[in-house]
């Protein structure tokens, strides 16, 4: 349908008792568009300007009436039009088209054409130039296809996780969208003239496999699965370019690869995959079988921006590699780091259980030891628990910083705590000739704590005020209720994490008059096997280990620590734990505990000792005989599973109670429990594992496997006194 106002000014053209042709010739000079009026002779009487620009028709000429089929046929001669868009006009002119007709003429203009019968049987054609609307339209059209062509590809690929799975999802799309015979993608590894490409994935049509043999395809598959470096096939233009590069006959090219020099491959196209910073990382190779070149510009781009968006999709992918792998790496770095802990562990509790139980036992039974002697003994004693405690102290720092530790929180009485913790580090208090005081909030009765974890806070901080105070200081341990706001306006914090300014908190502060430290070496006080003088010449020995275990056992109670210090005048170490609940004060049940001293209790008991350490065995034996137990000595696995299997078809008596070590030779512990425990004839007698496996979940391992008991070696005598008393009856 004509345009309104162009319709308007043709109406009155339509009747010959309106206006003569010299108004007809004044109206459609005022239309823009191209106008011919022909009478009934097919002869043309009325143009206008536009008509002659159009075409460049001489107005003299056309002044001369010429017929139409002769205009027609002048435009065909000067090559505007094709010679179906000529014989289609005069289909027109004789009535037989529907209008409009469309004409693409070969300068790029696009016209649609009206024709109007006039009262005189005429007839008025108009040819409407459209050809900015057909590229607005033309350029929706490609846009939309393009976005539908991303949109899918994006459908494939979004949901692939793995770097080989989104090459296969998008190359699989991208063929079957080209039409392609065959194509790959290909991703980069190393740089420069170290690179290789190395295929992600390859697709071959199943026309190409029919029409030209597996024979074919499989050396095409094996050359790309060697992977091609550096210089080799004209994929590392591409690269180096970071453009696409286009061969219509691949197979006659001078720099193709023998493997795909074949005479099916025919026009190939490579293309970049860029990563986010333009990198190539990959490339995508098709072979295309459409009329359509690959490098014309709606079929380009739509490749381009597949290829981008593809470079994301890996680059993502890798990146997931990348931390999967580091993870894998850090999850085994971490399991070797158990098991070396755990090795290390058990090998020096073993020397130190002999090292440790012997001198407690000469110490405890032997009168006539000379002062010297006595005071030798006290120093090896005093030399292995500090080493024990060492070892302790790296343990629980790795199983803190593993995630393994689970604190075990129970009301818990923080005067008794305190006084306990005073009593412990008295001695050393009053070896130095220093003054502990403490002071207790009468409003702090208990708290939901890890008492165990608590009371090691306590020692590892009181233990540094007494180290570092020379003779005749003073030391103060304090507990308070305070608040998120008082911790606010502490000097300094390790951790910057944030505060709740009404959260209630148990303040626990050891203030000394020690030597102090300088503001500029406070970031140093927390960290593992870090000290302030590191120096041959240190007057303080230590591992660096007790503030940072304290730090994290505080943090794993929900709280933190701060510091106050200045160099020459002493320091102020504050632990804040926070309380969930404000409790009123609890009357302690606790009964004060009975003098410990040795008993006898086990006279005629019978106790099984599997060992197998030399030491360990002369040991446990020496402190069992002390207590009047009968000891039976077995020194590997094997012989106590015949013994097992002995007692039970002869029906001997059996002992009192089993000690049983857990790495054992032939036979390991835990497999001779679960068969003490499966026997019917055995279940009811007592076994204690008795092991220098001292890591996270070996007392759970121990007791899953059916043991009643764990101790860990270094052996405390008193602990392995009432051990016995609560398994043996008297």
């Amino acid at each position: 349908m004509l345009p309104l106002q162009v319709n308007q000014l043709i109406q009155p053209l339509e009747s010959k008792h309106n206006i003569n042709l010299h108004q007809q010739g004044t109206l459609i000079e005022r239309v823009g568009e191209a106008i011919a009026l022909f009478n009934c002779a097919h002869r043309l009487i009325v143009f206008n300007q536009q008509f002659c620009r159009n075409w460049g028709l001489h107005s003299d000429w056309l002044k001369q009436k010429p017929y139409d089929k002769e205009v027609f046929a002048e435009i065909v001669k000067q090559g505007y039009w094709s010679q179906a868009k000529y014989e289609q006009l005069l289909l027109l002119l004789n009535g037989n088209t529907t209008f409009p007709v469309y004409i693409e003429q070969t300068n790029g203009k696009s016209l649609e054409v009206y024709s109007s019968d006039t009262s005189d049987a005429g007839r008025i054609i108009t040819f409407l130039d459209i050809t900015e609307h057909r590229r607005s339209q033309a350029y929706l059209n490609a846009e939309l296809k393009r976005q539908a062509f991303l949109l899918g590809l994006m459908e494939r690929i979004q949901p692939a996780s793995e770097l080989r799975e989104i090459g296969q999802f998008a190359l699989s799309y991208l063929v079957q969208t080209i039409g392609a015979a065959f194509g790959d993608v290909k991703v980069i590894s190393g740089k420069k003239q170290e690179a290789w490409a190395y295929v992600l994935t390859s697709e071959i049509s199943a026309q190409f496999v029919a029409t030209y043999g597996d024979a074919v395809t499989a050396e095409m598959a094996k050359f790309l699965e060697r992977g091609i470096p550096y210089g080799q096939g004209l994929l590392w233009q591409v690269v180096d370019m970071a453009k696409p590069l286009f061969i219509e006959d691949y197979c006659k090219h001078p720099q193709a690869v023998p493997a795909f020099r074949h005479p099916g491959i025919g026009q190939l196209g490579i293309f970049p995959i860029p990563a986010a910073d333009g990198t190539i990382i990959g490339v995508l190779t098709l072979e295309s079988r459409s009329l359509r070149k690959l490098q014309d510009a709606p079929q380009q781009d739509m490749l381009l921006a597949a290829c981008r968006m593809l470079g994301v999709a890996i680059e993502r992918a890798q990146a997931q590699e990348r931390l999967h792998q580091v993870n894998e790496d850090l999850e085994q770095a971490s399991q070797l780091k158990s098991e070396f802990l755990a090795s290390m562990s058990h090998e020096l509790r073993t020397p130190l259980n002999s090292i440790l139980g012997f001198s407690d036992l000469l110490l405890r039974q032997f009168d006539s030891l000379t002062p010297r002697q006595t005071k030798y003994l006290r120093v090896i004693e005093e030399s292995g628990q500090h080493l024990l405690q060492l070892i302790n102290d790296i343990l629980d720092l790795s199983k803190i910083e593993s995630g393994k530790v689970e604190l075990e929180l129970e009301p818990v009485s923080i005067p008794d705590l305190c006084l306990q913790c005073q009593e412990m580090i008295q001695p050393r208090i009053n070896k130095k000739r220093l003054m502990l005081s403490l002071e207790l909030d009468n409003r702090l009765t208990q708290a939901n704590l890890d008492e165990r974890r608590v009371r090691q806070i306590l020692i590892n901080l009181l233990s540094n005020a007494v180290k570092f105070t020379p003779e005749g200081g003073q030391i103060k341990l304090s507990c308070r209720i305070a608040y998120g706001n008082q911790l606010q306006s502490e000097m300094y914090r390790p951790d910057c994490s944030p505060i709740n300014l009404s959260t209630p908190y148990v303040c626990i502060a050891v203030e000394d008059t020690g030597i102090g430290i300088p503001s500029e070496k406070w970031h140093l006080l927390f960290r593992p096997f870090q000290q302030i003088d590191a120096s041959l010449t240190r007057q303080h020995e230590g591992t660096g280990l007790g503030l940072a275990l304290t730090k994290r056992l505080a943090e794993l109670h929900g709280g933190t620590v701060s510091l106050e210090s200045v160099a020459d005048q002493g320091s102020t170490f504050r632990v804040w734990l926070p309380l969930t609940e404000m409790r009123q004060q609890l009357v302690s049940s606790k009964a004060d505990a009975a003098e410990e001293q040795m008993v006898s209790v086990g006279k005629s008991k019978w106790v099984w000792v599997v060992e197998d350490q030399p030491y360990n065995q002369a040991l446990i034996t020496e402190m069992l005989e002390l207590q009047g137990y009968k000891v039976e000595l077995i020194a590997d696995g094997q012989t106590m599973m015949k013994a097992i299997d002995s007692y039970v078809s002869s029906a001997k008596a059996l002992p009192d109670l089993v000690l049983m070590d857990i790495q054992l030779p032939k036979v390991d512990g835990f497999k001779l429990i679960r068969q003490l425990k499966n026997s019917p004839y055995w279940q009811s007698v007592p076994v204690i594992a008795l092991t220098a496996m001292a890591m996270t979940g070996d007392r759970d391992r121990c007791l899953a496997s059916g043991a009643d008991a764990y101790l860990s070696k270094p052996l405390n005598f008193i602990t392995l006194q009432h051990t016995l008393q609560t398994f043996i009856k008297a």
